[in-house]
């Protein structure tokens, strides 16, 4: 079972600029794992810091490391939830009020916007 916490954010960048910037900018991690899925109308966009925890992302879900704080997240981009904006779904393991890493993520995620 897959279970996250979901904000939704807003872009007027294309989704192959978004991808580029955002794999440009990304310093959370050294090497992070990227799985880029296309779906029917929506772009999934799973990040892991190596494919050992993308794969037990895979097997229970989100989820965080106990000492790090630190986990998977996915962002699905829809290119077509309007003509003037794309809308970007972030999941994260943990809400952002407690967890610094989830913070982290999604100030990194604003800051391409």
């Amino acid at each position: 079972m897959f279970t996250g916490v979901d904000y939704i954010l807003y872009t007027q960048k294309k989704q192959e600029m978004f991808v580029q910037e955002m794999k440009k900018s990304f310093s959370l991690w050294d090497n992070p794992y990227f799985i880029i899925d296309n779906e029917d109308k929506t772009t999934d966009i799973y990040v892991a810091k190596n494919k050992i925890m993308f794969d037990l992302m895979d097997k229970k879900g989100f989820y965080t490391n106990r000492g790090s704080g630190e986990g998977p997240f996915l962002l699905i981009f829809n290119s077509n939830y309007t003509s003037d904006c794309n809308r970007i779904t972030l999941v994260l393991p943990k809400d952002i009020e407690t967890s610094e890493f989830a913070r982290r993520v999604f100030d990194w995620l604003k800051s391409i916007l």
